[in-house]
């Protein structure tokens, strides 16, 4: 395999590094539409002279070229340096009017949708505007919202907010790769005034969508079949069961819930045996084929409401069987290549989705691992062969994303092969099935046996994977991996590959310079935390969430609703427990953390530091006596509205106000503070607060 024989997959790389050169370094990197012009013609000009003499020259250039032009297309993708986008309003936007761009989602608490901004009024004048909102209305009022309409919004959207704790995700981020600044929670603060024609084709596909949901949940019996199918076969997650996800994840089975490439995989394959079993498969109807295979997965993506994951995969599958009717000998990583660089340049942001780099890194390593794999044993025996295909194509697969997806989710199925063996059969089974079920559907009694079989193997499925996720040992969790690490592994695997199919020692020395550089990366990280100790007061929303550390065993001290709240807890504790290397879950934590009850709260004494906790009115009811002294007082759930009571009783290092408090509260003690010249730290003002410090001393 040589470099130099694919040109579409050197042009991709080097468009995609201009893309994230820009993203990450700016205009620093950007390169002028000016010079690229001129490289252009250089490069012309070069090339009609010796080729050979000027080799060099030309690489250099094509990848300046390349390279500056990924820079230019995401320039231009980005809207944020418009004038009349909302990020450049100087005035204070009173109200706006806005589309409603996708079909409402509802949330647990409120109706999700996105707004594209038209008109703002500012000072009482309306002004051209634009700019998507991520916006949120209430239940009651947002459920008759519908793609398509107009709506008078009251207030201002604020610019989208950095993630409040550490390692969090940062869904501010996630919102400005799909162009994003703002965020709104509305409420019932909005009007319909009218409604916008919609596109023929998204309309379709939200009519598809919703009568297929309709008729898989009145077929569909169980809660947990019909969450399986729905997300399996339309990629609709809103009635998985949390404890259905984490089976699935601990299992290395959750990509079958993500309806992506394996699902429009298993399309493209139906469609080609059903055509070949036609006659269609023969040199000369390879157009018909092509077509037909991209009729049926186009038709399946307007099945699942055009969602992003599909039409990557749709793309990527279209490609593929484009280039096996231009070719039987089309190379399948120019044409992988082809499909990627295609999606880059509609949305260069792409780059940074998950999906995207997870989806071709499994192609990529089916497509090259598992033939390597599989050749290394014959077996004579159908079931068995098929047994050892199905475990190539899984062992390919995870070697390929493994540290990416380490690196996102901080965990490793260790029993995936044993799960793969029947789960992709199985997804394979119920995709098939459940489109049959759609299609039946007018046929009351065939869809009604067909639903029942349906769910009773979904369950049957469901069962094994909860019996592997039980398993001891099924999962190795609390991985922590840096970017640097992840592209270290990288660099590791691609060394080990080299070296089983070139056999050259050289890439065994290689291999074994990335692991010493891994394990340096690793130690230096967590040594940071093994010979610290650390007091944090978590940002969360009305709860009290203090956490404390001493190298790597920590302690919750939180209220009940958010101990008892384990998806809170994923969300905003265990990102910063596992970057510290203490256990992430608290029902193992170690550490001792003396609490005492006093008339004034409750007073912590965590290694040498001493914590006062206040959330009662007290201060008002005691004689003054002699006071405490504590390095930190946290005040919280509306204890208290007056500083000056403090004086006599308390003494402390620094005030901490927890997001317990009213906003006029929280408001009115950092007035307070700064009027007296107090050491203050507002949790819902200035974020999370954290304090490191040596175990040996204070």
């Amino acid at each position: 395999m040589y470099f130099s024989a694919f040109p579409l997959l050197r042009l991709t790389i080097c468009f995609a590094l201009g893309i994230v050169g820009f993203h990450y370094l700016g205009t620093f990197v950007l390169i002028p539409w000016e010079f690229l012009f001129a490289g252009i013609i250089l490069y012309f000009f070069l090339s009609s002279k010796s080729s050979f003499r000027y080799q060099v020259v030309l690489a250099f250039l094509a990848f300046f070229l390349l390279f500056g032009l990924g820079t230019q297309r995401l320039e231009g993708y980005k809207d944020e340096a418009r004038l009349d986008h909302l990020l450049n309003q100087s005035g204070v936007i009173e109200a706006y009017k806005a589309l409603v761009v996708e079909s409402p989602e509802a949330k647990e608490k409120s109706i999700g949708c996105r707004l594209e901004v038209y008109e703002v009024l500012i000072d009482g004048n309306w002004e051209l505007s634009d700019g998507v909102i991520s916006a949120y209305l209430d239940l009651e009022n947002g459920k008759s919202v519908k793609y398509g309409d107009l709506l008078y919004v009251t207030g201002k959207p604020e610019t989208t907010s950095p993630p409040a704790n550490p390692g969090e995700f940062d869904y501010r981020r996630y919102l400005t790769y799909n162009r994003i600044y703002h965020q709104q929670f509305i409420g019932d603060q909005f009007t319909v005034i009218g409604h916008e024609p919609m596109n023929w084709f998204v309309k379709k596909a939200n009519y598809l969508r919703s009568e297929s949901i309709e008729i898989i949940s009145a077929l569909i019996t169980d809660d947990r079949a019909r969450g399986i199918t729905l997300a399996l076969v339309l990629g609709v997650k809103d009635d998985l069961q949390d404890d259905v996800i984490q089976a699935f994840s601990a299992t290395g089975a959750m990509h079958v819930l993500a309806v992506s490439g394996l699902h429009v995989g298993i399309i493209y394959a139906l469609v080609f045996l059903v055509l070949k079993r036609i006659g269609l498969s023969k040199r000369k109807y390879r157009w018909w084929l092509a077509i037909l295979s991209m009729l049926m997965l186009w038709s399946y993506a307007l099945l699942t409401g055009l969602s992003p994951s599909v039409l990557r995969a749709v793309t990527m599958f279209s490609f593929i069987a484009i280039g096996r009717a231009l070719s039987r000998n089309t190379n399948i990583y120019n044409t992988l290549a082809a499909s990627a660089l295609a999606l880059l340049l509609y949305n260069p942001y792409l780059i940074m989705s998950v999906g995207f780099q997870l989806s071709y890194l499994a192609v990529f390593g089916i497509v090259y691992i598992q033939p390597k794999l599989y050749a290394l044993f014959q077996f004579d025996h159908w079931l068995i062969d098929k047994i050892w295909a199905i475990t190539c194509v899984s062992i390919a697969a995870q070697l390929a994303t493994a540290p990416l997806s380490v690196l996102y989710f901080h965990q490793f199925p260790t029993y995936f092969l044993l799960s793969n063996l029947f789960i992709i059969p199985a997804a394979f089974v119920i995709l098939a099935s459940g489109l049959l079920l759609l299609s039946t559907s007018a046929v009351s009694v065939v869809a009604g046996t067909l639903g029942w079989l349906v769910t009773k193997f979904i369950v049957a499925v469901n069962g094994l994977v909860f019996w592997i996720s039980e398993l001891p040992g099924s999962t190795l969790d609390g991985i922590y991996l840096s970017i640097l690490d992840t592209w270290i592994i990288y660099g590791l695997m691609c060394c080990a590959i080299v070296f089983l199919v070139k056999r050259r020692f050289v890439f065994i020395k290689y291999a074994l310079v990335f692991s010493v550089v891994l394990a340096v990366s690793q130690v230096w990280h967590f040594s940071q935390f093994a010979q610290t100790n650390e007091f944090s007061v978590m940002d969360v929303s009305g709860s009290n969430v203090l956490d404390f550390r001493s190298g790597f065993e920590s302690y919750l001290l939180a209220d009940s609703s958010y101990r008892a709240d384990g998806k809170g807890q994923r969300f905003h504790l265990y990102p910063k427990r596992l970057r510290s290397g203490s256990k992430q879950q608290p029902i193992y934590d170690k550490l001792k953390v003396v609490e005492a009850f006093t008339p004034l709260g409750t007073l912590i004494t965590f290694k040498g530091a001493k914590i006062l906790y206040l959330d009662q009115k007290v201060l008002s009811r005691l004689k003054s006596s002699a006071s405490i002294d504590v390095d930190w007082l946290i005040l919280g759930k509306n204890a208290l509205n007056d500083l000056s009571q403090l004086e006599g009783k308390i003494s402390f290092n620094q005030l901490i106000i927890d997001p317990t408090n009213s906003w006029y509260i929280d408001r009115s003690l950092v007035s307070q503070s700064d009027s007296l010249n107090i050491n203050y730290h507002s949790i819902r003002q200035d974020g999370y607060f954290s304090k490191r410090w040596k175990r040996s001393n204070l």
